[in-house]
């Protein structure tokens, strides 16, 4: 089983190399997170126990290497992330596919406070058919009465891995047990085709 330093070298090496979002685990962040945490607490109580011995300094370096490693790897997200938002709110579409529920939150606010800045300081530069963001008055309004700014993703497992797959801008590559975010309409191809299959529940299930 890949140790979990290995495998933050690997996803950093695959979201480096990869124009969309890389696949990574839907609870990648609180996972991370709970790794980092509790390699800080190993190398801190080494340190405080043993102060002349090497296992803890070495336990502390590892520390330090593996937050570097989430950092590149969140950061690249991030920066596709927002090149992403800002093509949405000058009217594209932009897909998100393996976009993780936090990320997905965070696109889609960026993309609301964009059109909104575009909107306040250069109202001209907007279309007048263009979807106006809901004001004051309409925060009220039932969640379902007012349109998603982005088509919601729907998460699939996959059952017959092994190639990959062209679908649209991105090529996946699909390996058994994977579970990836896309489209609806993306989603129902593969389902279509037999290689994957919807989940209700997402959150029970892992990349591996």
């Amino acid at each position: 089983m890949t140790d979990s330093y290995t495998q933050l070298l690997e996803w950093r090496r695959t979201e480096l190399a990869s124009r969309g979002l890389s696949k990574l685990p839907y609870d990648f962040y609180r996972t991370t997170e709970g790794y980092l945490a509790e390699t800080r607490r190993t190398y801190e109580a080494e340190l405080r126990g043993n102060p002349s011995s090497g296992k803890g300094e070495l336990a502390r370096q590892t520390f330090q290497r593996a937050t570097k490693v989430a950092r590149d790897l969140i950061d690249a997200r991030m920066t596709k992330l927002v090149g992403a938002a800002l093509q949405s709110s000058l009217g594209g579409f932009p897909e998100l596919p393996n976009s993780l529920p936090e990320e997905r939150k965070l696109f889609e606010s960026i993309v609301a406070e964009l059109r909104q800045h575009r909107r306040s300081t250069a109202p001209y530069l907007v279309p007048e058919d263009a979807p106006k963001e809901p004001g004051p008055a309409a925060s009220a309004a039932p969640a379902s009465s007012i349109p998603p700014t982005t088509p919601a993703l729907v998460y699939v497992r996959v059952v017959k891995g092994g190639r990959s797959m062209e679908l649209g801008p991105e090529t996946l590559d699909l390996r058994d047990h994977d579970v990836v975010s896309l489209p609806p309409d993306r989603a129902r191809l593969l389902v279509q085709a037999k290689v994957a299959t919807i989940l209700a529940d997402p959150a029970d299930h892992r990349v591996t």
